[in-house]
C-alpha cells in the first residue's frame, strides 16, 4: 500500500491532514443540519399521513433520482462511493448548440478543466489539478476518456464530438480498478443513446454568427421487432472563417478559424434470446479546419493582460495554417446472462489520422517595426511547424464477469488487453515554406490488466467495497531524423512497467435519503517517451530522447450524498487529498526552445467539492457546484528553463540560470471552479411552455507552465450563457435563441514561451437560433 511521502513534505501533510479534519468537521456540521432537515421531513411525512398536509405534498415538485454506470452497472448516484457528476443529454445539447467541441466540459463539473493548443483535435483534461499539458501526439494523460466502455487513449480519439448521448459522467479520483492504466486523476465516461424497439429520433438545427450551422439528428427503432434494432446518428458542424490575416504578402490562407466537422454513428442491437444481446457500433469523423491561432506579443509585459488595441478577429501571419483529421472505429459489445452471472465482452478497433500546420511564432517575420503583430520584437525568428499522424491503430479487448441478483454480495472481475501502433511525422519550415527539419517517431504499446471488484452489504445501512487490478505496460519507441537534425544518441527505446492498484470503500446510509462514504484508491500512469527534443535540440549534435518513469497516485476521499426536502433538492459534498510519486511533467519551451519529460519526486493535492440542485417550484430549477483545488510540486532539486522575455517570479538558480519549481502549482490547475444554472418556465397549457435558462461558469487564475511568471499566469475567466425558448411537447417541437459568452470575455487561455509573449485566447461571444424536433 502506498502512503504519503515523508521527509520535506511532512509539514505540508500535517497542514493537509488538519485541512481534512476541518473538512470532515464541516461535513459533519452539514450532516447534522441535513439530518435535521431529514428529521423534519420525516415529521412532515408523519403529519401528512395524518392528513394535515396531504394536498401540499401531492403538489410538491420532485427531482428525478440520477442513475449512473460509474461501476459498470446502473446505480443511483447517491449509492456510489466516489465523486461522480452526470450531465444529461439536454444539458449537453444546450452547451454545444453553437458547435462547441468537447472542451465545453471545462468548469461545468467540479474540479474539471479542459484546454487545447491544437483546437478541435487535441483536448487535454485535468481533474483535481492532475493533467498533462504535453502537446506531442504520443503524450498520455492521467484522465481517461471512455465511450461506450471503450477507452479512447490517443488525444485525437478523445476529441470525437459529443452528440446523441444518454449522458456524460465525470468520475473524479483514481479509477484504477475498473478502468485500468492512465486513470489516476479520473475518467470522463460518455454513454451514447442505444437502439431499442421504439421508433424514435430527433432533428436539431441551429444557425449563428459567422454563419455557424450545427445540425444533428438520429433515428432508430426495430428492424425485426424484439430481435434486431438500429439507431443511426449524424452530426454536421460548420463555421465560416472569421479571423482575417492582415499580411498582404502571404501565399497562404487570408481568413482563418472556420471549420467543417462531420461525424456519424450506426448501431445495431441483436437480441436472439432473452439472455443474449450483441451491440455493434461503427462511427467516424472528418474535420477540415484551422489549427490553433498563436498570436505574437498579445500580452502586456509585466502583466497578464491583453495589449491595448488587441483584436480577436485579426492576425498577421507569414506561415500557413490548416488542420485535417479523420477517424473511424467499430465496437462489439456482447452480454450473455447465464443466470447467476453475466459475461460481457467489449471488442473495439479505432483508426485515425491527422495533419496540423501552424505559424507557431504567431507573427510576421518581415512585419514593419512597430507593427502590433511583429513576430518577437528584438529577437526576430520564424517558427512554422507541422505534425501529422499518418496512421493510428488501437485495438482493445475487455472481458467482464459479474454476479446477478439482489443479494448482499456483488462481484465483477475480468481482464483487459490494449494494443496501439502510432506513427508521428514532424516538420519545421523555412521562411520561404521549404522544409528545414523532418523527423518521425513510431511507438508500439501493449498493455494487459486483470482485475476484480466486490461489494458486500454488511447490514441494511452499511456497504463495504474493495477492488484490485494488476497492470503491465510495454512500449517500443523509435525516432528517425531525415533533414536538419541528427539521429538521437539512442534512436530506439524499450520500456516495461507494471503496477498493482486498489480501492477500498465504505458507504453508510444515515437515512434512506442520505449516505456518507469514505474511499481510498490508487492509480497508475505508464512511462512516457518523447523525441521532439531531437527536432529542437539536435541541430548541433545528437540529442537524447526524453523519458519519464511511471507515476503512482494515492487518494483519500470522504463524502456525503443526500436527497432533501421531499426530493426537491440534492446536495453532495466531498473532501479529498492525493499524493503522486514520480509525477510526470513536461518542460516545454523556455530559453532552450525544447521539450523534455521530467519526473518530480512528489506532488500533492487537496480540496473540497460541492454540488447542489434545487427545484423549489414547478417553474424553477436551480443548480450550483463548486470546488477548491490546491496542488503543489514537491521536489527541491527540480529546475526548468524559463522564458527569456517574461517576468519570472519563481526562484532562479544563480549557477545554472534555471528556475526552481519546488512548491509551484501544477499547470492549468485553477484553485476555484464554479458553475451555476437557473431555469424558469412559464406554462402556457399542460404541454407547452416558454422558458428562460442562464448558465455560468468560473475558473480562477491558473499557471500555464511549470515555473511562475507575471505574463504566463492566466487571468480568471467568467463565462455566461442565456437561452430563451418555447416548447410544444404535443408536437415535439422546441424553438430557442441562445447566447454563449454573453459578457464577451476574451482572455489568454494558453501560451508559448519560446522567445516572445505569444498566446492564444478563448472564443468571443457567439449567438444564434435553434429548432429541435423529437419524435
Amino acid at each position: 500500500m502506498r502512503g504519503f511521502r515523508h521527509g520535506p513534505a511532512t509539514v505540508r501533510w500535517t497542514g493537509l491532514l488538519s485541512a481534512c479534519s476541518v473538512s470532515a468537521l464541516a461535513l459533519a456540521a452539514g450532516l447534522s443540519g441535513v439530518v435535521g432537515l431529514a428529521g423534519t421531513a420525516r415529521a412532515q411525512d408523519a403529519t401528512a399521513q395524518a392528513g394535515t398536509q396531504a394536498g401540499a405534498q401531492a403538489a410538491a415538485p420532485a427531482l428525478e433520482q440520477i442513475v449512473v454506470t460509474a461501476q459498470h452497472k446502473p446505480e443511483y448516484e447517491k449509492d456510489v462511493p466516489l465523486a461522480v457528476t452526470s450531465l444529461d443529454a439536454q444539458t449537453v445539447d444546450n452547451l454545444t448548440s453553437s458547435g462547441d467541441d468537447i472542451r465545453f466540459l471545462a468548469a461545468r463539473v467540479p474540479s474539471l478543466n479542459v484546454e487545447s493548443s491544437f483546437g478541435r483535435t487535441y483536448p487535454r483534461f485535468y481533474i483535481r489539478g492532475l493533467g498533462n499539458p504535453d502537446f506531442t501526439y504520443n503524450a498520455q494523460q492521467p484522465v481517461s476518456v471512455v465511450s461506450d466502455d471503450v477507452v479512447l487513449e490517443n488525444p485525437i480519439l478523445k476529441a470525437f464530438p459529443v452528440f446523441d448521448v444518454q449522458d456524460v459522467e465525470v468520475l473524479r479520483g483514481p479509477q484504477g480498478t475498473l478502468f485500468g492504466r492512465n486513470t489516476p486523476a479520473g475518467v470522463v465516461k460518455i454513454d451514447t443513446r442505444k437502439p431499442n424497439d421504439d421508433y424514435s429520433g430527433y432533428v436539431d438545427l441551429s444557425y449563428g454568427n459567422w454563419n455557424t450551422v450545427n445540425f444533428s439528428g438520429a433515428v432508430g427503432g426495430a428492424i425485426v421487432p424484439n430481435i434486431l434494432d438500429f439507431r443511426a446518428s449524424v452530426l454536421e458542424e460548420r463555421r465560416d472563417d472569421w479571423v482575417h490575416n492582415v499580411n498582404p504578402n502571404t501565399p497562404y490562407h487570408r481568413d482563418l478559424e472556420g471549420y467543417t466537422d462531420t461525424a456519424a454513428r450506426l448501431q445495431l442491437l441483436y437480441k436472439p434470446t432473452d439472455t443474449l444481446d450483441a451491440l455493434l457500433e461503427v462511427d467516424g469523423r472528418a474535420l477540415d479546419g484551422t489549427a490553433r491561432l498563436f498570436r505574437a506579443n498579445i500580452i502586456q509585459p509585466g502583466t497578464n493582460k491583453l495589449v491595448d488595441g488587441f483584436r480577436v478577429d485579426r492576425v498577421d501571419f507569414d506561415g500557413d495554417n490548416y488542420q485535417n483529421l479523420g477517424t473511424w472505429g467499430t465496437h462489439l459489445t456482447v452480454n450473455n446472462d447465464f443466470g447467476p452471472v453475466t459475461l460481457t465482452s467489449v471488442s473495439a478497433y479505432e483508426h485515425g489520422s491527422v495533419r496540423s500546420r501552424g505559424d507557431i511564432d504567431g507573427g510576421n517575420f518581415s512585419a514593419a517595426v512597430g507593427s502590433p503583430f511583429l513576430s518577437p520584437g528584438s529577437n526576430l525568428f520564424s517558427d512554422e511547424t507541422s505534425d501529422s499522424i499518418p496512421g493510428l491503430d488501437q485495438f482493445t479487448q475487455e472481458v467482464r464477469l459479474q454476479t446477478n441478483g439482489d443479494g448482499p454480495f456483488f462481484n465483477q472481475g475480468g481482464f483487459f488487453y490494449f494494443h496501439e501502433y502510432l506513427r508521428v511525422d514532424s516538420f519545421s519550415y523555412n521562411t520561404d515554406g521549404s522544409t528545414a527539419v523532418s523527423m518521425n517517431q513510431t511507438q508500439g504499446t501493449e498493455s494487459f490488466g486483470v482485475f476484480d471488484s466486490a461489494t458486500y452489504k454488511v447490514t441494511d445501512d452499511l456497504k463495504l467495497g474493495a477492488g484490485i487490478r494488476f497492470s503491465t505496460d510495454s512500449k517500443d519507441y523509435n525516432v528517425g531524423c531525415f533533414i536538419g537534425c541528427f539521429n538521437p544518441l539512442k534512436p530506439t527505446l524499450h520500456t516495461n512497467s507494471s503496477d498493482t492498484t486498489f480501492d477500498l470503500s465504505a458507504t453508510y446510509s444515515v437515512t434512506p435519503d442520505m449516505n456518507v462514504y469514505g474511499r481510498i484508491a490508487t492509480g497508475y500512469l505508464a512511462p512516457a517517451l518523447d523525441g521532439r527534443n531531437v527536432e529542437f535540440d539536435g541541430f548541433s549534435g545528437p540529442a537524447p530522447l526524453s523519458v519519464a518513469k511511471a507515476e503512482t497516485t494515492t487518494s483519500y476521499e470522504i463524502g456525503l450524498k443526500s436527497n432533501l426536502l421531499q426530493h426537491r433538492a440534492n446536495l453532495n459534498l466531498t473532501a479529498y487529498a492525493w499524493n503522486t510519486d514520480n509525477l510526470q511533467l513536461a518542460a516545454i519551451g523556455g530559453s532552450t526552445q525544447g521539450t523534455n519529460l521530467l519526473n518530480a519526486k512528489s506532488a500533492i493535492g487537496e480540496g473540497f467539492e460541492a454540488e447542489f440542485e434545487f427545484k423549489p417550484t414547478e417553474q424553477w430549477l436551480l443548480t450550483a457546484s463548486g470546488s477548491y483545488n490546491f496542488t503543489q510540486i514537491q521536489d527541491s532539486s527540480l529546475e526548468v528553463s524559463p522564458c527569456s522575455a517574461c517576468t519570472v517570479t519563481s526562484p532562479i538558480d544563480p549557477v545554472t540560470g534555471n528556475v526552481k519549481i519546488n512548491h509551484n502549482p501544477l499547470p492549468n490547475a485553477p484553485r476555484w471552479v464554479l458553475d451555476g444554472t437557473a431555469r424558469y418556465s412559464i406554462p402556457l397549457n399542460r404541454n407547452n411552455e416558454v422558458y428562460v435558462l442562464t448558465d455560468w461558469s468560473y475558473r480562477s487564475t491558473e499557471n500555464f507552465f511549470l515555473y511562475q511568471s507575471k505574463e504566463f499566469t492566466g487571468q480568471s475567466l467568467l463565462l455566461g450563457g442565456l437561452r430563451v425558448g418555447y416548447v410544444d411537447r404535443d408536437r415535439g417541437l422546441e424553438f430557442a435563441a441562445y447566447v454563449h459568452n454573453i459578457l464577451d470575455n476574451v482572455k489568454v487561455t494558453g501560451a508559448i514561451d519560446f522567445d516572445n509573449l505569444t498566446g492564444f485566447v478563448n472564443d468571443p461571444r457567439t449567438y444564434g437560433v435553434e429548432v429541435r424536433y423529437r419524435f
